[in-house]
């Protein structure tokens, strides 16, 4: 594992060039065609080395809350495990919530599978579970689904 002083990282909004390598680890075609739009579906960040190689990302997009307004929905946030543990998810997240204070963002939102390590990060910093607190339940209908009720 590589320690954070062995490479210079930084963060900075992604590129349409960029997308071939998120594409990479994304792994899923879907995201370069949802960028490559006029207005794209979603907005991501990169965490790119000085050589230009991007070891990370954080896509996010916008959406609105009928009680607070414009909000921001953290869709992922991922980390070459080579680079990881050096803090490079930490600023990808710290960038997004920077966008979202400077854009005068209200909320934002983001979902964390349980077993996640990051969960204990998250509440570090003041974030809220809403399952807990405010019992929401998040339900997901997934194409299968979707299919069924419109065959």
């Amino acid at each position: 594992m590589l320690k954070c002083q062995e490479f210079n990282i930084t963060v900075r909004k992604a590129k349409r060039e960029d997308m071939i390598q998120v594409y990479k680890l994304v792994k899923d075609i879907t995201a370069r065609r949802s960028f490559d739009t006029e207005s794209p579906a979603f907005t991501c960040i990169v965490a790119e080395l000085s050589d230009g190689h991007i070891v990370g990302y954080a896509l996010y997009y916008y959406s609105y809350s009928t009680w607070v307004g414009k909000s921001i929905l953290l869709e992922d946030i991922y980390v070459q495990p080579a680079y990881r543990r050096n803090g490079i998810g930490r600023q990808l997240f710290m960038a997004v919530v920077k966008i979202a204070h400077d854009s005068k963002i209200r909320r934002m939102d983001f979902h964390v599978l349980s077993w996640n390590p990051a969960v204990d990060f998250y509440k570090r910093l003041g974030a809220v579970n809403l399952t807990v607190t405010d019992k929401w339940h998040i339900f997901r209908m997934d194409h299968r689904c979707i299919q069924r009720l419109f065959p």
